[in-house]
């Protein structure tokens, strides 16, 4: 076999492969050990397939380099030289025990091998022996390692491009903005504002409470009714009231109440504040008596105000049952009753008196019950128990009086059964209360009552209502007393007069004027009012008998004569001058305007003026929405009349 040694060593021989390949660890280590023996004492100069070169200019690596390449040459001389095979030749051949344990075809191959290795080559199982030896580079120690670096490598085959399928986006979705979590109010208080009546006090500026209380606190709420954007007044000696929702704030403490008016007519005169907690019904007075205003008393408009608590007193009152007059209407069973008020509801209470039978037909029954207060009473639940004998029962009415307060009580109609048997079957009833003051029967005749009303001169001051009156006196108090007449009444800035005729009041303390808020444009500024009540025989005569008598008191016919002489009460002059001063009257009549010197009457009186200011407005959408105010008396005097003429008989 012809081979060309230089040749077929520069094609076969890659570059890199600088190392002859061995077994394990300790061929190399010989081999390394046997090469620097005879390598010792040895030329410098060295031929390689490449020329001499001289191994003193390179390094030990490179010497090795030409070492091995050596062996390889000789090596090749030998192979050529023999006739045999390829593998015959390599075991035949004289080689060291270290040469020996190499296999050499793993490191050289024939040249047709060396070549680009075909398709069904990488195609079969990298872990399958190969036909014939294969060249694989100085990275890889094995035969299998440089096979799957091949693979890796080469691979013929283009692998088709796995095709992603497309995946849309998830949308984008707005995380919502959860709003920040509202605190819970479980109660609701009541506020109660009273406006001081002192000049000036009216304010619409805002007005803010601040409650702390034991356990929690009522931050800054405004006081006002209907729309938040509206002014609310606080009108000059008024009572407000305001329901507020808040948290349990348990023992109320302070109450902080401020006044952002920052101008003159904005400042506020605040008398006292009452709260209420609606559930418990406990009450606290927080007591002000004091200016907010930046311009007025010690220029504060924030004030905190201290807690009393008011203590819920036990009220007195009588109940008063009265039993129907139907046959069987009486009962046996026991009778209980629970009344209703604003505040709160009374305990249940059994009407029994074991010395007395109660609830017999045609009968009036009276209790004393005794509770705390509830406030205004507006309902009663009155039930029996269905025991007895006879226990269906015909109640007629019932009706309560406040002992303390007997000028007003409280009636609840029945005029139903309370039976099984009789009726819708139920026994008990809930019946609402009329709410009926107690008013004096007048015995005397009708008397006349001139009232002049003057309407005010302001903006829509008129009004198309029926405007009414009612009057208080002494003796009792008149119904309504409607004032009307041909002409178109209470315009602005009349002055009218009406006739009226009603029972005696005696004389009037307070009036109270109104109207019903129909028609369009009912609203209505009254300016003031006077009444003039004409007077009886009897109440002139009465009249006459005290001025009389006030002229001549008792203790001055006690002194005698002497002593009037030293005082120089005979004086003409004196005497007149004392005259004066013991005969003026309340109403501003003297001795002498009804009497002559010889004591007989000149003068009659012949009714009495009584003058009341208002200066208001009557109607729900301006101020305090009131339609009905009670005025008190300003000013009184009396009218006399010569005794000679016919018209002051």
């Amino acid at each position: 076999m012809d081979i060309d040694i230089s040749n077929y060593f520069l094609q076969n021989t890659p570059f890199h492969s600088t190392l002859p390949s061995f077994h394990n660890l300790e061929d190399h280590h010989d081999h390394t050990i046997t090469r620097s023996r005879s390598s010792t004492g040895s030329s410098r100069v060295k031929y390689t397939w490449a020329g001499p070169i001289n191994t003193q200019l390179y390094s030990d690596s490179l010497n090795e380099l030409c070492q091995v390449t050596k062996e390889n040459l000789e090596w090749l001389e030998r192979v050529k030289s023999a006739p045999t095979s390829y593998h015959s030749s390599r075991e035949e051949s004289n080689m060291s025990p270290s040469d020996s344990r190499q296999d050499l075809s793993v490191m050289f191959a024939p040249r047709e091998t060396l070549s680009t290795p075909s398709r069904s080559t990488f195609d079969d199982d990298v872990s399958s022996t190969q036909s014939g030896p294969v060249n694989f580079c100085y990275l890889c120690h094995t035969l299998e390692e440089h096979q799957k670096h091949l693979k890796l490598t080469f691979n013929p085959k283009e692998k088709k491009a796995r095709k992603i399928p497309y995946m849309a986006p998830a949308p984008r979705v707005r995380t919502p903005v959860e709003p920040e979590p509202q605190p819970i109010f479980h109660r609701t208080y009541r506020v109660v504002v009273w406006t001081g009546d002192v000049a000036g006090a009216t304010t619409d500026a805002n007005i803010f409470v601040t409650i702390k209380g034991a356990k929690n606190i009522l931050h800054k709420t405004r006081l006002f009714r209907g729309s938040s954007k509206r002014k609310f007044p606080f009108v000059q000696g008024s009572c407000e009231s305001f329901f507020i929702k808040g948290p349990n704030l348990g023992n109320l403490e302070i109450l902080t109440i401020e006044n952002d008016g920052v101008q003159k007519d904005q400042s506020w005169f605040c008398e006292k504040v009452e709260v209420t907690c609606m559930k418990t019904l406990k009450k606290w007075l927080f007591t002000c008596h004091n200016w907010l205003s930046l311009f007025i008393g010690d220029y504060l408009t924030k004030r905190d105000l201290m807690a009393s608590y008011i203590e819920r007193k036990p009220k007195d009152y009588k109940l008063t049952i009265k039993t129907g007059s139907k046959h069987f209407s009486g009962t046996d069973s026991n009778v209980f009753v629970t009344l209703y008020g604003t505040d709160q509801v009374s305990p249940k209470l059994q009407l029994l008196n074991p010395k007395k039978k109660y609830f017999q037909r045609k009968s009036v029954d009276e209790f004393p019950v005794h509770f705390p207060s509830i406030g205004e009473i507006k309902a009663l639940r009155i039930e029996h128990d269905g025991k007895g004998l006879a226990p269906g029962w015909f109640l007629k009415k019932v009706t309560l009086v406040d002992i303390e307060q007997p000028d007003c009580v409280y009636e609840f109609l029945c005029n139903d059964w309370l039976s099984k048997d009789e009726g819708n079957g139920l026994l008990w009833r809930k019946i609402f209360a009329h709410k009926k003051p107690l008013v004096k029967v007048s015995t005397e005749k009708p008397i006349r009552y001139e009232v002049t009303v003057k309407t005010g001169d302001v903006k829509y001051a008129g009004t198309d209502a029926n405007v009414y009156i009612k009057i208080q006196g002494q003796k009792g108090k008149t119904k309504k007393l409607f004032m009307d007449d041909a002409r178109n009444n209470f315009e602005r800035g009349t002055t009218e007069t009406f006739q009226l005729t009603a029972p005696n009041t005696g004389p009037i303390k307070s009036i109270c004027i109104g109207h019903d808020n129909s028609g369009p444009g009912a609203g209505w500024f009254c300016e003031d009012v006077t009444v003039r009540k004409y007077l009886t025989k009897g109440e002139i005569t009465t009249f006459l008998k005290n001025l009389k008598k006030s002229h001549n008191p008792k203790h001055l016919h006690k002194k005698r004569l002497s002593e009037k002489i030293k005082e120089g009460s005979l004086d003409a002059d004196d005497d007149e001058e004392e005259s004066d001063e013991d005969d003026e009257d309340t109403d501003g009549v003297v001795y002498k305007d009804v009497f002559d010197v010889d004591g007989k009457v000149v003068k009659l009186p012949v009714y009495e003026e009584y003058y009341f200011v208002c200066k208001k407005w009557l109607a729900k959408d301006e101020k305090d929405g009131q339609l009905e105010r009670r005025l008190t008396l300003s000013r009184k005097n009396i009218f006399l009349k010569d005794k000679k003429d016919k018209r002051s008989q």
